[in-house]
Order: structure tokens, then C-alpha cells, then sequence
């Protein structure tokens, strides 16, 4: 296995939930690069206003431009445009999960939030928006998640094209609910060949894991033996056998 390969080097670019993942230099960070576009920078809000915990700005020249709430992820597509994806949490236990949102944004097209950023917190965290925007998304496509272990087709943005795989981590209503299990499931996209797929990671959902203590944060492939493998909180690193659905027997 060449060096950048190795287990400790596969998550250097693998997105990461924020704000975790996103501002070195804090307390919390976890990650381990900042997925940026020339000229802007992520810096933590939580200093500003009460309302502003979990908050983190992307900051240009003339300030910033947008304001991500807990739970975004972010890539770096090119030197200008990001890819942010999140999926809004079930409105009750029976509903149908909510689509996984992706959309590509050109901070250099986005107008400075001048607005009072802390009426900006307080909107957010009362509409429970993902995030705020100086301007409209570049493009924009929503996944849906009703439907595990089939083979889903999506029109993916042009700008999603030279992406050969997205390793999503959703929630699926399609996944039984037994008692004291989850709906984790991980979602594989082909932006290419315009298909998705999800699976259930029932080794994880029918755990004896502390749910609300311990999750999963991030997957990433390996390019050489075509391994995905995953980390999170307070977990240990793992590695998904041929299903994408149990952990490999090493």
C-alpha cells in the first residue's frame, strides 16, 4: 500500500460533518484539511451571539458570504466552487426521511451578508436551515432516500460530472425500525453515470452502540483495493465488507 493509502492518510480530503470538520485551529476540529476555494476561509461564529453555536461563516474579502449550521458537508470541487450537502431531520418517527440536498455554490458569485448576521443565527436555528446563502446556489439536486438496495437514477448538475463517487451517509425510512435501532445508510453516487444507491449499514443500526453518544461521521474509498472504509465519534475506525452493508473480517 503506497503512503498515501495508508489508513491514517485515506481521510485527508474525505469530507466531515460541520462545524467539526471544517475550521482548524478549534478546540473541536477533527478534520484534517479545510476544503476551500481561493480567497475565502471558514471561520467559527459561535463568538458573536448566543444564537451563533455551531455556526460557521465562509469569509471573502469583503466578509462573509455564507453561514453553514451543524451538519453540512463540504468538498472542494475546483479552485472555485464547493459542493455542500446535508438532509433535513424526520418531522416524526413514521414520515418519510428527507431527500439528501446537494448544491454547488461560486463563492466569488455570492453576495457579503451585510444583514445583521445574529437576526441571521436566530432565523436559522428557528427555520432549522442547514445553512444561508448571499445569493442562489449554482446548481442544485435533491437525492431522495426512500428506497434502500435499489438502483436510482438522477440527473446529476454538469458541474457534478468529473466526480466519479460520492460516499453519503443519510438516513433511510425504507430501513425497518426495530426497537432501539437506527436508519443509518450509505449512500453511493455515480454523478457520471447518473445512478445512486442505498445501503442500509446494518452494522451499526442493530448495534448495542449508544446512538446518541457514538455515530458515524465520514466514508472514503480506497483507491487501491477498492475498500470503503469509515470512522467517527468516539468509534473505531472500520472497514465495510463487499456488501457496503456489514464490516470486513480482516
Amino acid at each position: 500500500m503506497s503512503d498515501q493509502n495508508a489508513p491514517d492518510k485515506l481521510f485527508d480530503r474525505a469530507p466531515g460533518p460541520s462545524p467539526w470538520y471544517l475550521i482548524p485551529n478549534t478546540s473541536w476540529y477533527t478534520g484534517t484539511y479545510s476544503p476551500t476555494v481561493d480567497g475565502y476561509f471558514w471561520q467559527s461564529a459561535e463568538l458573536n451571539h448566543i444564537a451563533a453555536g455551531g455556526k460557521t461563516l465562509l469569509v471573502g474579502a469583503d466578509g462573509p458570504v455564507a453561514i453553514l449550521n451543524y451538519y453540512n458537508y463540504v468538498m472542494a470541487l475546483n479552485e472555485s466552487m464547493l459542493l455542500i450537502w446535508n438532509q433535513a431531520r424526520r418531522t416524526t418517527d413514521v414520515s418519510p426521511t428527507s431527500p439528501v440536498r446537494l448544491l454547488v455554490i461560486e463563492p466569488s458569485r455570492l453576495r457579503p451578508l451585510h444583514n445583521d448576521l445574529n437576526s441571521l443565527y436566530e432565523r436559522m436555528n428557528a427555520q432549522s436551515e442547514f445553512l444561508a446563502l448571499g445569493g442562489n446556489a449554482y446548481a442544485e439536486i435533491c437525492l431522495s432516500t426512500t428506497k434502500v438496495n435499489d438502483d436510482l437514477t438522477a440527473q446529476f448538475p454538469a458541474q457534478l460530472q468529473s466526480v466519479d463517487e460520492l460516499l453519503i451517509l443519510c438516513h433511510s425510512s425504507d430501513i425497518p425500525s426495530d426497537r432501539g435501532s437506527v436508519d443509518l445508510a450509505l449512500l453511493v453516487a455515480h454523478p457520471r453515470l447518473s445512478h445512486y444507491r442505498l445501503y442500509p449499514q446494518d452494522w451499526f443500526n442493530h448495534s448495542d452502540m449508544d446512538f446518541g453518544y457514538q455515530w458515524v461521521t465520514r466514508m472514503v474509498r480506497n483507491p487501491e483495493t477498492g475498500f470503503v472504509h469509515g470512522e467517527g465519534i468516539r468509534i473505531a475506525p472500520f472497514i465495510l465488507d463487499d456488501s457496503l452493508r456489514d464490516l470486513r473480517r480482516i
